[in-house]
């Protein structure tokens, strides 16, 4: 199959057909893209087509590190997503071919020298932990194009209440969803605009004091303004605030955990949750991550990513997903030379920011 490809803006008829296509993800949306301007990225957007119409898309980024890059995911995110967006059903190895062939004509008209690609259609899914350098995607090597692992934790919502309840991995779990129950906690979601500068201020303030407790700082993409342009962007039907409120010892109501989560039919995203230390023994994390699935599933949602292997994260019966990026260069010397400018540009941003 020949593959051909046009440089777009998308109209408003395309960002439908991008948001209702079989494997969208949170990250595919045009509010996605909105947040994304305004944060600075610059969009790389491309048509896909066979040799007879036009079969999907390719939304990324086009960005500098030494060198003109591609990538999707946006770097600095932070998110396990995919580049192409498809309007029919595609094998795995259609996927892999439609991604070299994409890559030989940025690279033919000088759009960039380098592309990268998380995709996680290509995901395989384990019970248990496999390490990262024994992993083996057979798929991509029969191609013999260079890819890194990705490791995440991820559950599957499109289930019944009563089924997702079961798949809760430990007891603790349960318990701890039932306790907060009995102690009068409850979660409420955000659904007025204006109230969400005050979310994101007291989400910001946990987040801290999470951070603080094990020695770091919030990311940059974690900053309480750029939480606020990101809830702002993708509000009402993109994303999801919650708060989990309870009483403390005096009686007094107080918001004890919140989290953000990024929101579509397909792949959901855990974006950020934070409680403060002093009312974690009321288990407000666990009802409200209970919550956020239960309505997940309720408004019809795919998969939760929670983003990266944290083992607190197995108790509400994730599954591990290894997502592949693949890597195509230009010169083959230039694979190394990106990851290691990429390297020294976080490393400088990272100290940049641990000043403020």
């Amino acid at each position: 199959m020949k593959y051909r490809f046009e440089k777009i803006n998308p109209t408003s008829e395309d960002w439908k057909r991008i948001e209702g296509a079989y494997d969208s993800t949170c990250y595919q949306s045009e509010k996605w893209y909105i947040y994304l301007k305004k944060i600075g990225v610059k969009p790389f957007f491309v048509a896909v087509y066979d040799d007879k119409e036009r079969i999907g898309y390719f939304l990324g980024e086009k960005m500098w590190f030494g060198i003109p890059m591609v990538t999707a995911p946006i770097e600095g995110i932070g998110t396990y997503t995919q580049g192409l967006n498809m309007l029919c059903e595609t094998t795995d190895k259609q996927r892999i071919e439609i991604y070299q062939a994409l890559a030989k004509w940025v690279f033919k008209k000088g759009s960039a020298w380098t592309i990268q690609v998380d995709d996680w259609q290509l995901r395989r899914e384990t019970q248990e932990w496999i390490p990262n350098e024994e992993f083996y995607y057979e798929d991509i090597e029969r191609y013999g194009i260079p890819y890194e692992v990705r490791p995440t934790l991820h559950v599957p919502v499109n289930k019944s209440e009563e089924e997702l309840w079961a798949g809760l991995h430990y007891k603790s779990c349960k318990y701890c969803v039932n306790k907060a129950k009995k102690l009068g906690l409850e979660v409420r979601e955000i659904t007025r605009f204006e109230d969400i500068p005050a979310f994101c201020k007291e989400h910001y303030k946990q987040l801290k004091e999470v951070c603080k407790g094990h020695g770091q700082r919030p990311k940059p993409a974690q900053s309480e303004k750029r939480m606020r342009v990101l809830c702002e962007s993708l509000f009402p039907d993109r994303v999801m605030m919650l708060e989990c409120v309870g009483k403390d010892e005096n009686g007094i109501e107080q918001i004890m955990s919140t989290g953000i989560y990024c929101i579509d039919k397909g792949q959901c995203s855990y974006w950020t949750g934070a409680s403060y230390k002093q009312y974690q023994k009321n288990c407000p994390n666990e009802l409200m991550v209970w919550e956020a699935m239960r309505r997940m599933s309720a408004r019809g949602a795919g998969d939760l990513n929670f983003g990266g292997i944290a083992a607190y994260k197995l108790k509400f019966g994730t599954i591990y997903a290894y997502v592949p990026r693949l890597r195509f260069a230009k010169y083959k010397i230039l694979l190394n030379w990106t990851r290691e400018l990429k390297k020294i540009y976080y490393g400088m941003l990272k100290t940049i920011f641990d000043k403020i």
